[in-house]
């Protein structure tokens, strides 16, 4: 619920294949998104639902960097996050949170979001069939919808990932290479 103002990146050795890292303007796909649709993501937000599941994806004990229930639940109470525990040692959230924003010094407006980390259908097929298979999608280990709780439509997430495709400026890292958003 609290995000860096500054990101930085470090070069400790190049890989050897597919050595690039795609950065994005999101002022820049805000203003590439169709009006009606910008209008939508404004009005409407976004409900991220996640569930932490022991063995799957990133434990709340990993992701909270703690043990205790009682910090993660007061936490997640500070960030306005639902939650409840599933199981013995399993937790589900809920978060309503804006999808576009404006940036706190220039006011441009933002398409600012974890969709593409967040929705099914930005995985791989094949791993999107394999979790569809082992799971309802209320229990998925991400999941985002809008703020309504309605689902996104594939015609939008087609369109999202075109133009952050269209957006994204990579190059090429090189040991010792800094990189600061």
């Amino acid at each position: 619920h609290r995000w860096p103002m500054k990101i930085w990146f470090f070069c400790m050795k190049a890989a050897e294949r597919r050595r690039a890292t795609p950065i994005v303007d999101c002022r820049q796909v805000y203003r590439l998104l169709d009006p009606q649709l910008r209008e939508r993501f404004a009005r409407k937000g976004l409900l991220y639902l996640r569930n932490y599941i022991e063995g799957l994806d990133v434990s709340w004990q990993s992701f909270f960097q703690t043990t205790d229930k009682a910090a993660v639940e007061s936490h997640l109470r500070q960030g306005a996050t639902d939650f409840v525990w599933t199981g013995h040692t399993n937790l589900r959230t809920r978060r309503l949170a804006p999808a576009v924003v404006k940036h706190p010094q220039t006011a441009e407006f933002s398409f600012f979001n974890q969709i593409q980390l967040h929705h099914i259908s930005f995985l791989a097929p094949e791993v999107r069939a394999s979790l569809l298979a082992v799971f309802r999608e209320e229990d998925l280990p991400r999941n985002v919808y809008y703020g309504d709780g309605s689902a996104l439509e594939e015609s939008v997430l087609t369109e999202i990932l075109e133009i952050y495709k269209a957006a994204s400026v990579s190059f090429p890292w090189q040991a010792g290479d800094i990189l600061m958003l």
